[in-house]
């Protein structure tokens, strides 16, 4: 039976206090009818207000209580005895618990929990105070005083449980003067949230002030209730919540052979404000290496978000010979980006990623630091004029390959360039268009600088002398029209012109050098003889200055389209379509080895041949040498093509419904013919397809070319036709086809499955054994990457084919348990060099609030076991490591030293 009452304690204590001296008044005299008043038309005298006295330890407020199962009141002891789910709620106190007593005579409330039928505590008093919260078997709190004793009582405090054997609280009660304080006896700190902690610090004697500080007498570092050597005299934890600066313990500890004993990740935090925060960590090695790094992060709600790391690494190691040399690492990553409701038209944003000397292959082991080999960045600001036609944008760019150490840096990097502009619009013209109102032009400038360096080098002072400054500028304008209804005719002309600030300039040095050489025979003088004779020089220099390369080309192109469609009444295949588009095309470069450009010149290199030149442009060096002119003359070139497309139609007899299916998504044949060419005037014909294969999981790539021309002895083009030679039109060159595919067990998974959006096959499939318990539902976040490369050659005696990449790599978890864990970052196999392409593998074990797992690298023969407090916590600096780093393995490769 339920009962639920509510009613103001000033009441129930004056009710008892006349019930005890017997003086309660009879009141029925009150609710008899006064016949001896007389009604006038006046108002009646004020009634008089009798004051009844208050005990000073009334309480302040309503006291609201309920139970589930009962109450007993017992008026003459002055206590209310609740049972059952009891709930108490006085100004910001709230007790729950599964029995309650109240007694109004001392003002003290009592609670505690009930044993269910098997011993175990059930329904333990919870008790809250504004932000504070307890949990505890049996307490005692007075409610005028707010003092109260607690046993076995358990709160959480910023992430952080304190579990005492006895606690005494003093409440503030909302003076704002005062601290809510705790004195524990016998107490843990710790965040493992089990009823009997796995691990904590325990000491004695403890003051709680919450949402503040923990100040902790001597305490010792327990683990699965047995103690630890480790000991401290003294403790402070700070409880604030929210950000506060202080002190990053070590996240890691680690032995290396080459570096000793060291601390990972020791250092301090910085709450610079709401919207940025600053770690400053570093790695301490004894025998001399260090590290350090800054890791910020930024965010500002509808502004921007991001985050840096900016890493140093100063390492000392030995060589195989046991002679010590340091190296010197240097890593930047950052990452930002701009909200879309920051700002209309302006916008900055993008990511930095450059390292030196392998600083993440160096420093870590994961697949993703080891085999990316490609590093790029991109930051760029752009801006756009609202009822403008133009933007402009200046950036960052980079790109480095750490197998070669070479990185390229463009900065600064501007960009002007115009949207499509057409100057013979007319303004409110019809629908109908005239030819030349359709004339586009548009404009794209750009101005940079450019290192090209290598990242061993980059912050040396003699690098900024290799910077190269230069612009360019480029319009282009072309239209569109149709003629004989159904052929495009797409004129264009472009014009490129290059700011170079340096040039080549190569001169003849006619001085002759007569290289000598010692031979000593035995019984015999040494004779000098002479071995070599240089009739000359060619001296390359480097000119400084303005000079501009101006590039012109213009012309045509035609094409249409043919249509070819085949269909069928029965059976799966309905129909086939090919779509083809001819195209033919004029274009026009002029001559820019003529002298009167001024780009090419020429220089003697032999004193014995007075008439043998070099050729060469004076463009050679300088930031856009690849733009350089062409020294292959004149230009009128036809150019001709054909690109196709195969499509099907396919009809399916379980839904009745039929789906197009693209066989050949592209299929283009390329080629051309010089007019102006004294020899070898058709150009090699390259032929470029790609499609897929098993539904979109296997990409087709195709690539070819073909030559009408026969080579020499060195494989150099010569005005000879091959079917002259070998009555053979076209002379095979190269081929490459390439075939790759990502996908997941799941996937293969679903291929095998007898049943297809809930409707059963026809046709019998092979299914894979599906286990009871879900077997194969472990591998489902298992991806498998499969790439191969087929090459071919075209030789002067034998073509040859080759397979130049084929590997197949495996990635991704398997929750064996819903404790054990399987990773696999990296594992694979390169067919062609017949190893394994660096496997990474990783076990771990859930702990509840411990976790346990290693790691292992047999390329490099690194590996690492961690015991650990999980992540995140207050106490994750509790750690017990044991690896090895790819530092102690550098001079020794495989398995060795594992």
């Amino acid at each position: 039976m339920k009962a639920k009452t509510k009613i103001t304690f000033f009441l129930i204590a004056l009710a008892a206090h006349l019930w005890a001296q017997d003086t309660i008044p009879d009141v029925s005299a009150l609710l008899q009818p006064d016949t001896s008043v007389v009604f006038a038309d006046t108002l009646p005298p004020a009634p008089q207000i009798i004051s009844v006295p208050i005990s000073k330890n009334a309480p302040e407020s309503v006291i609201e209580y309920g139970a589930r199962d009962s109450m007993v009141w017992d008026v003459e002891n002055q206590k209310i005895f609740l049972y059952g789910a009891s709930n108490v709620k006085y100004t910001t106190i709230s007790l729950t618990a599964g029995y309650t007593e109240f007694d109004w005579s001392e003002n003290i409330v009592r609670a505690s929990g009930v044993e269910d039928s098997t011993g175990h505590m059930q329904e333990k008093p919870n008790f809250s105070d504004g932000s504070n919260k307890f949990e505890a078997r049996d307490m005692r709190y007075n409610y005028l005083t707010h003092k109260g004793t607690i046993i076995q009582a358990s709160t959480m405090q910023n992430n952080m449980y304190v579990i005492g054997e006895k606690a005494k609280f003093f409440s503030a009660a909302g003076d704002t003067t005062k601290s809510d304080i705790i004195y524990n006896k016998n107490a843990i700190f710790t965040t493992c949230d089990h009823e009997q902690p796995h691990f904590g610090v325990r000491s004695n004697k403890q003051k709680v002030i919450p949402n503040k500080l923990a100040v902790v007498g001597p305490s010792n570092l327990e683990i699965m209730g047995v103690p630890t050597p480790l000991w401290l005299p003294f403790g402070f934890f700070p409880l604030k919540t929210g950000k506060s600066t202080g002190l990053l313990f070590p996240r890691n500890y680690e032995t290396s052979s080459n570096w000793g004993f060291g601390l990972r990740g020791v250092g301090w935090y910085f709450p610079i404000s709401d919207f940025f925060n600053l770690q400053i960590t570093g790695d301490i090695y004894l025998k001399g290496s260090y590290r350090v790094r800054a890791i910020g992060n930024y965010a500002k709600r509808y502004k921007y978000r991001g985050n840096f790391t900016l890493e140093y690494g100063n390492l000392r190691t030995e060589d195989s010979r046991a002679t010590p040399f340091r190296t010197e690492t240097f890593s930047l990553q950052l990452s930002h980006n701009q909200d879309s409701k920051a700002h209309p038209s302006r916008s900055i944003g993008g990511t930095i990623n450059l390292q030196t000397n392998n600083a993440q292959s160096y420093n870590y082991n994961d697949p993703s630091a080891v085999l990316n080999t490609t590093l790029r960045s991109n930051f760029t600001y752009s801006e756009r004029f609202p009822g403008k036609p133009f933007n402009l944008s200046a950036g960052f760019q980079h790109s480095q390959n750490t197998k070669t150490r070479q990185m390229t840096i463009n900065f600064p990097t501007f960009n002007f360039q115009t949207q499509t502009l057409y100057p013979f619009k007319r303004k409110g013209a019809p629908s109908q268009q005239r030819w030349y109102e359709k004339i586009a032009i548009t404009y794209r400038g750009e101005a940079k600088a450019e290192l090209q360096t290598y990242d061993t080098t980059l912050f040396k002072a003699e690098t900024l002398k290799d910077i190269q400054y230069g612009a360019r500028h480029k319009v282009t304008t072309n239209t569109s029209m149709k003629f004989f209804k159904y052929f495009n005719f797409n004129p264009s002309a472009n014009y490129d012109e290059v700011w170079f600030l340096e040039t080549s300039q190569k001169t003849f040095d006619p001085t002759l050098i007569i290289h000598y050489d010692t031979i000593v025979v035995a019984d015999e003088n040494p004779q000098i003889i002479p071995t070599d004779t240089v009739f000359g020089m060619v001296l390359d220099s480097t000119v400084f200055g303005f000079k501009p390369l101006r590039k012109f080309n213009t012309g045509f192109n035609i094409d249409t389209k043919l249509f070819g469609t085949l269909l069928f009444r029965n059976g799966p295949l309905r129909g086939i379509r090919h779509t083809m588009t001819p195209r033919v095309g004029f274009n026009f470069t002029p001559d820019y080895t003529n002298p009167r450009w001024g780009y090419f010149r020429k220089v003697q290199q032999d004193t014995r041949e007075p008439d043998n030149y070099l050729d060469y442009t004076i463009f050679s060096e300088g930031l856009y040498s690849g733009d350089r002119p062409s020294n292959t003359g004149q230009q009128m070139a036809l150019t001709y093509g054909l690109s196709n497309i195969l499509e099907a139609k396919t009809y399916s007899r379980r839904d009745s419904t039929t789906k197009n299916v693209r066989l050949i998504r592209s299929l283009n044949i390329n080629g051309s013919y010089n007019f102006a060419a004294d020899t070898l005037r058709f150009s090699p014909i390259s032929l470029n397809a790609n499609t897929s294969l098993l539904k979109d999981v296997v990409s087709v790539l195709f690539n070819a070319s073909w030559d009408p021309y026969e080579v020499d002895a060195k494989g150099r083009r010569i005005d000879k036709f091959v079917w002259d030679t070998r009555k053979v039109p076209l002379r095979f060159v190269d081929a490459r086809v390439s075939l790759s595919t990502s996908l997941t067990v799941k996937t293969i998974r679903g291929w095998f499955d007898r049943k297809e959006n809930g409707v059963e096959s026809q046709a019998p499939k092979p299914v894979l054994p599906q286990a009871s318990n879900g077997f194969w539902d472990l591998f489902d976040r298992f991806s498998i990457r499969y790439n191969m490369v087929l090459q071919g050659r075209g030789m002067v005696e034998k073509d040859t084919f080759f397979i130049a990449t084929n590997t197949i790599t495996f990635n991704g978890s398997v929750p064996v348990t819903p404790n054990w864990k399987v990773q696999v970052g990296s594992m694979g196999y390169d067919f062609v060099r017949k190893s394994l392409t660096y496997p990474s593998i990783s076990i771990a074990r859930d702990l509840h609030c411990w976790e346990m797992g290693f790691s292992w690298q047999p390329t490099r023969s690194t590996y690492a076991f961690y015991l650990r407090v999980d992540p995140g916590s207050v106490f994750d600096f509790i750690n017990i490591p044991y690896q090895k780093g790819s530092q102690d393995t550098i001079f020794s490769g495989g398995f060795s030293g594992f």
